[in-house]
């Protein structure tokens, strides 16, 4: 049988502490997994948030992630369903105990996923 581990791109990471251990080990790797459905998932967000994508700039785009993960519940918790709904039974155990450093480590790894993924968020864009 295939785990969710089994999946997940393999990536060699350094870590120092038992936190950058698990975020090198599973956040990244899921994050990475889950690229397409991130993409997909901020631009159907920003469709129903009525944000014009395509007349929004480079720089407009950080500012609005910024802005987007800080106040709307919704996307935080949309980012967390799709990386947290990855994790085997003993990664979320790992999860529980620090959630709110592996929240802020989610949400400043996906902020940095989706800014460099701009152009293609901006492709395509049916707002």
């Amino acid at each position: 049988m295939i785990s969710k581990k089994d999946i997940r791109p393999e990536l060699n990471l350094s870590s120092l502490t038992p936190d950058e251990n698990f975020q090198n080990k599973v956040l990244r790797p899921i994050l990475k997994l889950q690229h397409d459905i991130l993409i997909l998932t901020f631009k159907n967000w920003s469709t129903k948030q009525k944000i014009k994508l395509t007349d929004i700039n480079k720089d407009n785009f950080r500012e609005l992630l910024e802005k987007s993960f800080s106040r709307n519940i919704v996307i935080r918790n949309l980012i967390l369903g799709i990386t947290i709904g990855q994790f085997t039974s003993e990664e979320f155990l790992v999860y529980q105990k620090n959630a709110s450093e592996y929240n802020r480590r989610i949400f400043t790894m996906a902020k940095q996923r989706l800014f460099d993924s701009f152009d293609e968020i901006k492709k395509d864009n049916n707002s």
